[in-house]
């Protein structure tokens, strides 16, 4: 399927200016206020029915936090779908759900036109909210959060920047890290020469294809060396041309590239091992 030309997405939140002034930055809000991403934020307390505005309660069994009542997030969801508009793919943001990676936000890129995104606060929500109205829990990380916003604002903004249009050149997705399972190649710009560390020539050359093969050798090297899990049985004929390729090049050029002090010398006898 093809990428959608809008994305929407409706955050249930009890914060819901912190998740719209983050999205008035950069490229992403950018792309907000030009409505090539929509970004509808719901608040929950809206629809709590008491004078309080309580949207949470004591856990049963006790514990050491509140927990989100069911019935203000089943009015969010339903407030949503009063407008005439789709909830689409209902994603909870918690520490127990599936990592958020690269692969996972192309294929929902893919595939969802329509995502909304459920942030906890307190202790957490009911699980039956969590059995009957979510589709799918996905975490950013191993760690926690104070609540689901600073989560939801990743997934949006990793999502956005994947839609026609919203980068400045079409190909930057695409030639990112992990855009092909591998890290991204270092960056440079002026002045060609910086504290005695120049730019490697061979992106000085003005020649594509070599251009083109330089950055694919360092990008498996420097993968090879900061994030081997990565590599593929796939990638063991490439890595040894890049190791071949690469040891031609001044030591220098190497170390500029960020390359550490093991790893060049093993460039220099075209030795590379999948740790």
């Amino acid at each position: 399927m093809s990428f959608q030309s809008k994305l929407q997405f409706n955050v249930i939140t009890l914060f819901p200016q912190m998740v719209e002034d983050a999205l008035k930055q950069g490229v992403v809000g950018q792309a907000v206020t030009r409505g090539e991403v929509i970004v509808n934020t719901i608040n929950p307390r809206d629809f709590a029915t008491d004078g309080h505005k309580t949207v949470d309660d004591r856990p049963f069994g006790g514990g050491d936090g509140m927990v989100m009542l069911v019935d203000p997030l089943v009015a969010s969801l339903e407030s949503i779908r009063a407008k005439g508009q789709s909830v689409g793919h209902r994603v909870y943001l918690s520490a127990q759900g599936r990592l958020w990676r690269d692969d996972l936000a192309r294929d929902w890129a893919s595939r969802h036109q329509v995502i909304t995104l459920i942030c906890g606060r307190y202790g957490g929500v009911d699980q039956r909210f969590l059995n009957a109205h979510v589709d799918e829990e996905i975490s950013v990380g191993d760690y926690i959060l104070s609540g689901g916003e600073l989560a939801a604002l990743v997934v949006v903004d990793s999502l956005a920047r994947m839609q026609p249009g919203v980068l400045g050149n079409v190909q930057s997705k695409d030639q990112e890290s992990f855009s092909d399972g591998l890290l991204e190649a270092p960056l440079f710009t002026r002045p060609q020469e910086l504290s005695g560390a120049r730019v490697p020539a061979s992106l000085l050359s003005g020649n594509h294809a070599k251009i083109s093969e330089f950055r694919r050798a360092i990008s498996l090297t420097v993968t090879l060396e900061k994030r081997p899990d990565l590599l593929t049985k796939a990638h063991e004929i490439e890595l040894g041309k890049a190791m071949r390729l690469l040891g031609s090049l001044p030591v220098e050029e190497l170390k500029a590239c960020g390359l550490g002090e093991q790893l060049i010398r093993n460039i220099s006898q075209s030795a590379y091992t999948l740790r």
